[in-house]
């Protein structure tokens, strides 16, 4: 976990002075370190996302001429496009080729990258397309020899054991090239690939709807049903999510106070505190992989930053909600999983069930009043004219 976070930071201080300084996209703020990740994790992931991207971008390209579509629909359409292609070629190669090197349901936040990045390659100036498109590759390629090194002189040194490890795990494709692998149980395997896709996908649409209906931003398109599918793994990591979202938020509230930051560069850096955080809670949470605990730093970031873009007045709402659609969430997922021992709700009792009502009532109070004040004849805005940049969500 060490050596992905630091490849995260390293990553995120890039994208944050690219978009700073040269007005770049890089694909989006998280997207380039996280492939990183994933390239170093497992050496097949990398083609798949190029094919991803492409993928993503000519549909968008197809759909925006022949279809009236823009702002968010154009962003959830890529999301969805750029996360049906890595599923389709993973299940093709189990199932035609017998080869499977299928992502676990808990990197399936990966998913969504193509589509964020080819999201991100249309909105960018024409003239600075292909300019960031090279420098994303370019920032990968040093992201992955940085990763390499860190590898090889964390992997030979004391640290190795120190953290969960993640680039040192049994399944990452770096540490068996080197043989350096630190031995650790592999991740149960909770539910198919494409029952995860299938749950996002609910996710994404939830948010969606809620966003669009009363202007709710829900943690991130896709952070809720991620962190249920997590924390069916290790019930720890619940707690861990809503401790670094509280720090993270309150980060990003500061130093946009202090400076005016916003944008992508308080995004990054609500992802580098959730980051941070996490890192710090594994010395003291059980946990036996990086991974779980690696992801919940980022999403803990991201949900930081999209409860500072929420404005005060609808912070309570949007949190209560929030608890109400995670609540959701685990009731339809719990159908259809179940838990290993250390995971949340390996066992359901009437207590469970007494405190997701508790939770989802304030949750209903709340739409019921938003949607009271909804006015009868509503003003249509163009998405892409107000608010935050979509792209800046995960």
């Amino acid at each position: 976990m060490l050596i992905a976070t630091t490849v995260m930071l390293v990553g995120l201080v890039i994208g944050v002075g690219a978009a700073q300084l040269a007005g770049l996209r890089l694909g989006g703020v998280i997207v380039v370190p996280l492939v990183s990740v994933y390239l170093l994790r497992s050496f097949a992931t990398f083609p798949v996302f190029l094919a991803s991207v492409g993928a993503a971008y000519v549909s968008l390209r197809v759909i925006k001429n022949r279809v009236l579509l823009y702002g968010r629909p154009v962003f959830v359409v890529s999301v969805l496009i750029g996360a049906l292609v890595p599923v389709l070629v993973f299940e093709f190669l189990a199932i035609a080729a017998g080869i499977d090197i299928g992502l676990t349901q808990v990197e399936f936040v990966g998913s969504v990258l193509p589509g964020i990045a080819a999201y991100n390659y249309h909105r960018i100036d024409a003239e600075k397309r292909v300019l960031d498109m090279v420098w994303s590759l370019a920032t990968v390629l040093l992201l992955t020899v940085v990763g390499i090194g860190l590898v090889i002189l964390v992997g030979l040194s004391p640290l190795a054991g120190a953290l969960p490890p993640l680039l040192l795990g049994p399944n990452s494709d770096i540490a068996v090239a080197f043989d350096l692998v630190v031995d650790r149980p592999n991740l149960p395997v909770l539910a198919s690939d494409t029952l995860a896709v299938s749950l996002l996908s609910v996710g994404l649409l939830v948010s969606e709807a809620l966003r669009s209906r009363y202007g709710l931003r829900i943690g991130g398109v896709i952070v809720v049903p991620l962190i249920v599918l997590i924390a069916f793994r290790n019930g720890w990591m619940l707690p861990l999510w809503i401790g670094t979202a509280a720090t993270a938020y309150l980060a990003v509230q500061f130093v946009h106070w202090w400076t005016l930051l916003y944008g992508r560069v308080v995004l990054g850096l609500g992802v580098i505190v959730g980051l941070l955080g996490s890192i710090s809670a594994v010395t003291v949470v059980p946990v036996q992989h990086g991974l779980l605990p690696f992801f919940v730093g980022i999403l803990g970031g991201v949900t930081g930053y999209n409860l500072h873009v929420v404005p005060p007045a609808e912070r309570r709402a949007n949190l209560f909600v929030t608890g109400g659609v995670f609540v959701t969430v685990v009731a339809i997922a719990r159908l259809f999983v179940i838990p290993p021992a250390s995971g949340l709700l390996q066992y359901v009792s009437g207590r469970h069930v007494a405190a997701g009502a508790v939770c989802c009532l304030p949750a209903l109070y709340e739409l019921y009043h938003l949607e009271r004040l909804r006015p009868d004849d509503e003003i249509t805005v163009a998405p892409e004219a107000t608010g935050p940049d979509p792209s800046e969500e995960l």
